[in-house]
Parts: structure tokens; sequence; C-alpha cells
């Protein structure tokens, strides 16, 4: 089984800390977390991280300027040439606090470590830079239920660090050109509570930004420079971005969270009740903040559809969040007059992906990735 260490910079999360420790705790074990903390002063977060340096984690302390916070890269890279001078592991993930690691399987989506650890295990012995492309963000007023973006990370493997930028966008490897894109996503659960979100795009954005000058504020483009818009908003207005549009809504973390004992209505919606963590995702219409319809996406039907997606070795729901959307491609199968009709959900399924012009007609592309024959990874 693939070793994975992660590596965080955190203040004052107190919404999300515990649940960090202990979701990549259950994935990795503790002793494969390393944290480095940015002055936090809530006594509850302070406890929270001894509580788990006594458990094995990691945790750097005195980090406390705001040159920390601007710098983590450069302090994140430090420790990755000291862990490669002592080997004894296979790959580096750099995450925020609010990022939770799940993968795309032939069945769905899935956050259950024996389907991480075997997407993990598949890039064993690459010594190229990993891509990450897309991220599950959540809905605020709406727990389980996300919504599908493109956004780029990369990690490496170990003894492969060439270079890490601040955002882990354009990580590289002085071992081996080009990247290799993997099945993996992030739960990413960065639209907090508005109050919570205020306060910790302050103290992001206090680093490297005057707040109390408009027109600096207004020509920042350096590090977290898109939390600046939500500075000027109402929180009705922050809500209502949700209202209207089809999300992806993933029971899987809502399942596994009591189990790693996480109860945050935030975090997760009702348990299913379900043995197992599965992997199933719906697609849910919502116009004016109500629901209007469900669709089940079935992995086996978008195959059946589309089979030159699974020959090019797509999981199926990577694949038509990624591709399969912008290029028009049928879901699910209608029975009408006894003759089987193909239909498409509608164009508004992702509101923040723009639509993109048919690049590749109806072939699937891998875009320079290198993919293996596809298998079900062994259990762990």
């Amino acid at each position: 089984m693939a070793r994975v260490r992660c590596l965080m910079m955190q203040r004052d999360e107190t919404l999300l800390l515990e649940a960090w420790f202990r979701y990549y705790g259950y994935l990795f074990g503790f002793q494969n977390l390393c944290v480095f903390d940015n002055n936090s002063t809530d006594p509850a977060v302070i406890e929270t991280l001894r509580t788990y340096e006594r458990a094995g984690a990691d945790i750097h302390w005195g980090h406390n300027r705001p040159e920390d916070f601007l710098g983590r890269h450069e302090h994140f890279k430090n420790v990755i040439r000291h862990w490669d001078s002592g080997g004894q592991y296979d790959f580096v993930l750099p995450v925020d606090c609010d990022e939770f690691l799940a993968v795309f399987t032939e069945d769905g989506l899935s956050c259950a470590r024996t389907a991480i650890h075997g997407a993990f295990d598949a890039l064993l012995g690459d010594k190229r830079t990993f891509e990450i492309q897309s991220m599950l963000f959540n809905v605020p007023s709406r727990p389980g239920y996300f919504r599908p973006e493109p956004h780029i990370r990369t990690f490496l493997a170990a003894e492969t660090l060439d270079d890490m930028d601040f955002g882990f966008q354009s990580c590289s490897s002085r071992i081996s050109h080009g990247r290799r894109i993997t099945d993996f996503t992030f739960l990413h659960m960065h639209n907090k509570p508005f109050s919570n979100l205020l306060q910790h795009a302050r103290y992001k954005l206090e680093k490297a930004v005057p707040l109390d000058n408009p027109k600096i504020l207004t020509g920042y483009n350096g590090p977290e420079a898109r939390l600046i818009r939500y500075l000027g908003m109402k929180e009705d207005d922050y809500l209502r971005q949700f209202d209207n549009g089809v999300f992806l809504r993933f029971q899987g973390l809502a399942d596994l969270m009591p189990a790693l004992g996480i109860a945050s209505q935030y975090l997760t919606e009702k348990a299913s009740g379900k043995p197992g963590i599965p992997d199933q995702t719906d697609f849910i219409d919502v116009t004016k903040g109500r629901i209007t319809k469900t669709t089940y996406f079935d992995p086996a039907i978008y195959l059946q559809l589309n089979a030159d997606v699974g020959a090019a070795g797509f999981p199926p729901l990577r694949h038509y969040i990624s591709h399969g959307r912008d290029e028009g491609r049928p879901v699910m199968e209608t029975i009408s007059g006894g003759v089987i009709a193909e239909a498409a959900l509608p164009d508004s399924l992702i509101l923040s992906t723009p639509r993109k012009k048919q690049a590749q007609s109806k072939k699937a592309s891998a875009r320079g990735q290198t993919r293996q024959p596809r298998r079900k990874p062994a259990a762990s």
C-alpha cells in the first residue's frame, strides 16, 4: 500500500480542523500528517493541534508571521526535502483545511479508504507531476450538495520535488517532465457559514493587502485574491448564489463522518442508514431555492451510451463532469413508445462552468494522460 504524507497550514480553523485530522488520519495515519500553525489564538484550535500532536501528527509551531503564510510553499518544500533524505514514503499531498480528498471510481465517487489507496497504488513508479482537474464545492445551505468546478491541483511522488507554488497548481517534478491526470478530486468545503467565511477571508487577505484601502483591494490579484469579493457581500447575496442550478449530491461523506466521530450539519447531510460507504451520486435541480427534480447518475448506463469513454479508461462521472457535459453526452435512457431514447441533463448542470466549444467531437480525450487498463482496486 502506498504511503501518502499530507502537508497543510492553518489558522484558527475552528469549524474544520478536527474533521480534517480525523479524515486524513483515517486515510493515511496521523503519523503522515504535517500541519503548520499560522498564529492561531483560539484555545480550542490549539488544544486540537496538541491532541493530534500527541497522537503522532507533526505540528510545526511558531510560524506566526504573514510572510510564513504567503511563503507556505517554501516551508513545505523544506519539509519535503527533509522527508526525501529519509525515504519511507511514496507521495506528498499539499492540501488546505477545507479540502477532503475523494476519488472518481467506476461506480461514481468515493471517499472510502480502499478506493483512495487503490488509486494511489495505481500511480506507484510514475515520477511525473500528478494533476487533479476538478473540485466539488459545497453548497452552504444544503449539506451533502456540491457544485463541480474545474480547478487544477498538483502533487508529487517522493524524491521528485523540483518546485512548488503557493496554490499547489504548478508543482513540478525534477525527474520526469509532463503531468499525469489522476482520478482524484476534493470535496471542497470552501463555502462556510457566512460569518466564518468573512473571518477567514480577512485572516488570509490581511497578510498580503491592506483591507482598509479599497483602491489597493480592487487592484490586488495576488494570493487569495478570489476572497476579496466576499468582503463587500451581504449574507443574503451570498446564499442567493445557490438558489438556482443543478448540483451533485454525494452521500458517501455523510455516511463516513459519523464513523469518524464527526457530527456536523455543515459537513454532511443525514446518513443514509445503508451498510458500507456508497459511491452513488445524484444531480439535483434547484429552482428559486426549491428542489424540482432529482436525476440518478448511473455509471453503467453512461458507459453503455458512450462506449468510447469506457474504452479510454475514464471513470464515468469524472468524464461527464470534465468533458461529457460540454460535449452534450447523454446520461440516461428513457423509453418513449417502446423505443429507447437518449436524454441529456439540462445545459445549466454546472453553473460556474462555462460552455466550451466542442474540441474533440464525440471522442473521449485523455488530454495527454497515460492510462493503464482499469481494474478494481484491491482491498487494503
